[in-house]
């Protein structure tokens, strides 16, 4: 952060000089340099816009000139649409006792982690391991026998099932 300190070489514009001295007249002991050139740009924009917005008013009267009268309803119109205020402290207490009429749902009586159904969670593996079914008589060793896997996800809820035909291909792309 620098504020001060800076070499008698740098030239700062006029307006930066006095951006920094409100700065320090409020209290603040340090900023970054961003802090002054966003200060200004705001500075610029805003005052473009209120003195176009008062040449707009004083051409609408009919007067070449731009008078005090049109800056000062320039800068009523830009503040009642640029700028909102806060609710005020009832309005936001009248808006809190209604909501809290509205009593919560009781909590279950049961104890441990609450998680939401299974179809609706993420970690559901997406895949299912199919055993090979023995045959009548057969006395094979389950363990020699290899197992299928069904890489098929299983649907979820709101999820669209596809078949294809043997051989067909699909791609999908984000």
């Amino acid at each position: 952060m620098a504020n001060e300190g800076q070499g008698p070489k740098e030239h700062k514009p006029r307006d930066a000089k006095i951006i920094e001295e409100m700065l320090k007249s409020m209290g603040v002991q340090s900023w970054e340099p961003r802090v002054v050139n966003q200060l200004m740009e705001f500075l610029y924009r805003y005052t473009s816009e209120v003195l176009q917005e008062a040449q707009v008013y004083s051409e609408y009267s009919g007067r070449q000139n731009v008078e005090v009268d049109d800056v000062k309803l320039a800068v009523r119109a830009l503040c009642s649409t640029s700028f909102t205020s806060p609710p005020s402290r009832e309005v936001l207490q009248q808006l809190s006792q209604a909501r809290n009429r509205i009593p919560l749902k009781p909590i279950e009586g049961r104890s441990g982690l609450r998680l939401p159904p299974e179809e609706f969670t993420l970690t559901t593996p997406g895949w299912q391991v199919r055993l090979p079914e023995l045959g009548g008589g057969d006395a094979e060793d389950p363990e020699d026998t290899p197992m299928e896997v069904n890489t098929t996800p299983k649907p979820k809820a709101g999820a669209a099932n596809i078949q294809l035909a043997e051989g067909e291909k699909v791609a999908f792309g984000w």
